[in-house]
């Protein structure tokens, strides 16, 4: 038997509210190798080339059927598959059939055909028929249906900022710039382009120092800000002095100069009878001791001072205004400005009666002494933070800004090598007399414990000659 495949005229179809491409349809005209019978054929109309997202109609005809019942079966293959797949089936008699409807999901290439069966023997293949399927042109809009496709995305920008940092100890503000380009992702929660920023960078070559001012170092609040790390200022045992002072007091910490030679910064001393001696104050808490001060212009007299509070991490908590502290500008060897009568020296005699203060009344509170027992504690720095090139305005007679400070775990050390560092006892009979210091003599620094401020020792004044009183030190730091 000779198996004819043929496309009719009327074959190509018109399909609703479609676009419609006639496809190649690869078929012949079987026919009987003799006169006496006809093969069964089975012909399928083109349903167009091209689809939109839609149901695909399967419809054509079989001609040449004889007795007996024949099975029609409609196949698929997609683009890359190798294999037909059955679909749908029906039983036929000659004359035109209609298939229910193929639905794809998938875009691309899809090809149909179908086989006829007779007696469970294939007897005759249709034409096949290759369809493209595209998605159906959408008129969603990004109110309607917000997506990425619907909803523009918005232009990226580059935004800049300037970074500054203030290091108060040094009444610095390092200062640079920095940029970031703000792009977008889209957010399936918010059905929304969101902003995507990149991490901040520097900006090469934009890194610059200003000086620093009040506002760069305080943070004001009214009272001692919760979780701050205070202070605790102690004089550290008074027959405890330095190396130096003990080079200069033949071991004992302290002397007599009987007429004091001429200073300028303290013409007044020439001459005088003098006790001389070194302090140490040391800052034992948890936290520093600083003091930031301004004022409005450089010949003003009136300074605002607070009191930084700082958490345990470093982090500025608060400042506090100290309105008792007061400030001047003098020598004493060092030319910076001084906190008045933070220390407070006296001597007093047996009955305990104050008979002579110090000549000292003005403190440059910095970290100049390391303490050793405390030397590699957590919060202890190094190397000092307050330094005598930094704090307190040296030689800065027009400074608007000055910051005294002691870190945790240092001193400030005061050596009898100073002109003022003394006691003047010019007329003082001799005998024992008890000489007290006091550290912040007038409270402006908020500590841990103020109590634990003085240290004392007797001594034993005979003319020019001054002794320690042995196993009378009380008070001080060992």
């Amino acid at each position: 038997m000779l198996l004819v495949l043929a496309i009719p005229a009327q074959s190509r179809a018109v399909v609703p509210d479609r676009d419609q491409v006639v496809a190649s349809a690869a078929g012949s005209v079987a026919r009987a190798a003799g006169t006496h019978r006809v093969k069964p054929t089975a012909t399928l109309v083109t349903v167009g080339s091209r689809y939109v997202s839609a149901p695909i109609p399967i419809r054509g005809r079989t001609a040449h059927l004889g007795s007996g019942r024949y099975r029609l079966v409609v196949q698929r293959r997609m683009g890359g598959q190798p294999m037909w797949l059955n679909r749908d089936q029906q039983y036929v008699i000659s004359g035109g059939y209609r298939f229910s409807p193929q639905h794809v999901a998938t875009q691309g290439e899809v090809a149909f055909r179908t086989v006829l069966y007779h007696r469970g023997n294939r007897v005759a293949t249709s034409n096949v028929v290759r369809v493209r399927v595209v998605p159906r042109s959408s008129s969603a809009t990004c109110a309607s249906a917000p997506s990425p496709t619907t909803c523009p995305q918005p232009a990226s920008t580059v935004e800049q900022r300037t970074v500054e940092t203030a290091n108060c100890p040094q009444l610095t503000v390092d200062t640079h710039q920095e940029e970031r380009t703000i792009g977008w992702r889209w957010s399936a929660s918010d059905l929304a382009w969101v902003p995507a920023p990149s991490p901040w960078v520097t900006v090469p070559g934009s890194e610059g120092q200003r000086a620093a001012g009040l506002a760069d170092c305080v943070k004001v609040v009214d009272g001692i800000p919760a979780g701050a790390t205070l202070p605790d200022l102690r004089i550290k045992d008074l027959t405890k002095c330095g190396a130096g002072d003990l080079a200069a007091t033949n071991g004992t910490c302290f002397k007599i100069d009987p007429a004091a030679p001429y200073s300028a910064d303290f013409p007044s001393l020439e001459g005088r009878k003098l006790l001389k001696f070194g302090v140490i104050t040391i800052n034992v808490g948890a936290g520093p001791s600083e003091i930031v001060a301004d004022r409005s212009a450089a010949d003003a007299t009136d300074w605002t001072a607070y009191q930084n509070y700082y958490g345990a991490d470093g982090t500025l908590l608060g400042s506090v205004l100290d309105p008792g502290v007061g400030f001047f500008y003098a020598g004493d060897g060092h030319h910076h400005w001084h906190i008045r009568d933070f220390d407070d020296y006296q001597l007093l005699d047996a009955g305990g009666t104050v008979v002579a203060r110090a000549e000292k009344h003005g403190y440059c509170i910095q970290d100049n002494t390391t303490y050793t027992p405390m030397q590699g504690q957590p919060g202890v720095p190094e190397a000092p933070v307050y330094g005598e090139d930094t704090s307190c305005g040296k030689g800065l007679t027009s400074a608007l800004t000055v910051v005294h400070g002691l870190s945790r775990g240092w001193g400030d050390t005061y050596p009898t090598t100073l002109p003022n560092q003394a006691i003047d006892i010019t007329g003082l009979p001799d005998g024992t007399y008890t000489v007290r210091v006091h550290a912040d003599a007038l409270g402006a620094v908020a500590e841990s414990d103020d109590a634990n401020n003085t240290a004392e020792v007797k001594v034993q004044i005979t003319g020019d000659t001054v002794t320690v009183v042995p196993d009378t030190s009380t008070g001080g730091l060992p």
